[in-house]
């Protein structure tokens, strides 16, 4: 039986506003009068109101298509997924086509918009609230809450577009915009990292009750270490593509420097030792249950951050198969299925557990929760009982089509990670979910990455197991699971690779993780793959690995370009290396 509780009403709140509010807010505009600033902060319901509508930057690359505010997923981009509308009018199709004109012209000038708009909210609400009746201990907490979520804006401006304009407290209006260029990548690094140090203090390990959703000293901690991550990564570590020295500075560090990596492992071990994160782990019944569970409850104690939305079937709705009432809006690739080992540890390639005649028996128990395959039991909203969906050629409805069709899967596949095995898309039920932005687990891998990247490769490996043996991975005879006894520097960096692609999947990490790793060259021009699958007379399937489409990836992959409107109103703004 299905568990519900009340929302608390701080999550109430949140989710309301963000699906009621419009992407301005009360203030969110461009010249907004005084008395329009004032009107706001004498209420204390507009006041809270409006920090609301600034929470609602956490949206940005949270949840489904139809619900976050960017949009399309950019893991369909990459080897993770395909898209399924053929049209131009897809802004993956156009990136993964090199057609970067039209609606992904749109799209990204309105997410430079839309993260600045919000940047310029925070500023608003940290002049005005002090004339706000509200309390005085809320203002204070609000405050740093505000400056979080400002960050949390610039942190995606960084990782999208390099270094930005840094306005500081600074409120621009149409009579006055914002004409200063673009600050270097250290500097916009330091701001980030300055603010976060500077409010983590004040802010409370956890909330409760009608406040739980709230940033807290955790989120603040994680961000930190997600930023240095990045600062240490090779395309921001010295890796910039630009010519220019000024331009050098504004996309990247202009020199590497190893020691960047320490910061970052010291940043992850500092959310680590708060003691107040754990993975979820649940093998009970299934191998694997945490991390299959974790994904389902509003409350847990591995999300750090999280976009709190009211109870919904989002991901059901959208991602589901034909059959399950589903928008099959997403198509994993079997670049993505083979990423998965066996439930051993080892690649399916080496592992005496595979069998290519069953192919996907026997895998990661992760593998079961993040990918629909041929055979994969699912419940059926028309009988309420679980049957298999069928993927081969030629099956009702679920069956793999032509990439031409857009009637079904043309991989082979469909996503299933974060759905309630429960629900299908066109039942009544709904789930408890809440997106996550930063879990632990997360954590735990940008740990392990920093520390292998140190030479602290004993260190980067303890992580992998902990994340396997929640993952419902066999042991084995030496409690390794699956992975080598003494591997290189070189090697542990793909396993941590490949475990942040399966863990993380769907989770939009793979897009900016191909490009802070600065391997783009190993994508450009290579197609991802399917499987098409054919059901033989006696019952058995026959296997064939198919082409999907082709990859674009060039230098002016690895950031966004500043939105040509920007760079019309202000000559100071230079364009990002390939633009």
């Amino acid at each position: 039986m299905k568990r519900y509780y009340r929302i608390p009403g701080f999550i109430l709140f949140i989710a309301v506003s963000i699906l009621s509010c419009s992407k301005q807010g009360f203030l969110d505009r461009e010249g907004s009068t005084n008395l329009n600033e004032e009107e706001t902060f004498k209420d204390s319901a507009n006041t809270i109101a409006f920090l609301g509508d600034l929470y609602n930057v956490l949206s940005y690359l949270g949840g489904p298509r139809e619900v976050n505010a960017m949009g399309a997923p950019l893991g369909e981009t990459t080897d993770e997924a395909d898209s399924r509308w053929p049209g131009g009018h897809n802004v993956p199709l156009q990136i993964i086509g090199g057609n970067f004109t039209g609606n992904w012209d749109v799209r990204n000038t309105n997410d430079w918009k839309f993260l600045f708009n919000k940047i310029r909210s925070a500023n608003l609400y940290l002049q005005h609230v002090d004339q706000s009746p509200i309390s005085e201990a809320l203002k204070s907490r609000t405050k740093l809450e505000a400056r979080f979520l400002r960050c949390w804006s610039y942190h995606q401006l960084l990782r999208g577009w390099g270094g930005v304009p840094l306005i500081a407290d600074t409120v621009y209006g149409i009579a006055s915009p914002n004409l200063n260029g673009r600050a270097t990548y250290e500097d916009c690094v330091n701001y980030i990292i300055n603010e976060l140090d500077d409010i983590a203090s004040g802010l409370p390990l956890v909330y409760t009750g009608i406040d739980y959703g709230r940033i807290t000293r955790g989120a603040c901690l994680a961000l930190k270490a997600r930023v240095l991550l990045y600062a240490a990564s090779p395309l921001f570590n010295g890796g910039s593509f630009a010519t220019s020295p000024e331009l050098a500075s504004e996309t990247a560090y202009p020199t590497a420097n190893p020691s960047r990596w320490q910061k970052a492992l010291d940043a992850a071990q500092d959310v680590v030792n708060l003691n107040q994160y754990q993975l979820e782990v649940d093998n009970s019944v299934k191998p694997g249950g945490g991390f299959y569970n974790v994904f389902l409850k509003r409350i847990n104690q591995e999300y750090i951050l999280a976009w709190m939305r009211p109870f919904n079937k989002e991901i059901e709705t959208n991602y589901l198969t034909p059959s399950r009432g589903g928008s099959f809006l997403q198509f994993p690739t079997q670049e993505l299925v083979d990423a998965f080992p066996m439930k051993d540890g080892i690649h399916y390639s080496q592992s005496p557990l595979y069998d290519p005649s069953d192919p996907y028996a026997n895998r990661d128990p992760r593998f079961y929760y993040t990918v629909i395959y041929n055979g994969s039991p699912y419940f059926y909203n028309n009988t309420n009982t679980y049957t298999p969906v069928y993927t081969y050629a030629g099956a009702a409805q679920d069956g793999i089509v032509a990439i031409t069709s857009n009637a079904a899967t043309w991989t082979g596949y469909y996503r299933r990670k974060l759905a309630d095995s429960s629900i299908a898309g066109n039942s009544s039920a709904n789930t408890q979910r809440c997106q996550p932005l930063i879990r632990y687990a997360e954590v735990l891998l940008n740990l392990a990455e920093a520390a292998n990247e140190v030479g602290q490769t004993g260190k980067a490996m303890a992580q992998i197991k902990m994340i396997r043996q929640r993952a419902g991975l066999e042991p084995g005879t030496n409690n390794n699971y699956g992975l080598p006894e003494n591997p290189t520097q070189q090697e542990v960096r793909e396993i941590v690779r490949n475990e942040r692609f399966i863990e993380l999947a769907f989770e939009e990490h793979r897009y900016f993780d191909l490009r802070r790793w600065r391997i783009g060259d190993l994508y450009d021009g290579k197609s991802t793959h399917g499987m098409r699958i054919v059901r033989n007379p006696d019952g058995s399937y026959s296997y064939q690995r198919i082409e999907i489409r082709p990859r674009y990836f060039k230098v002016n992959s690895y950031l966004f370009p500043i939105p040509q409107s920007e760079t019309t109103l202000n000559f100071s703004l230079l364009q990002n290396p390939g633009w």
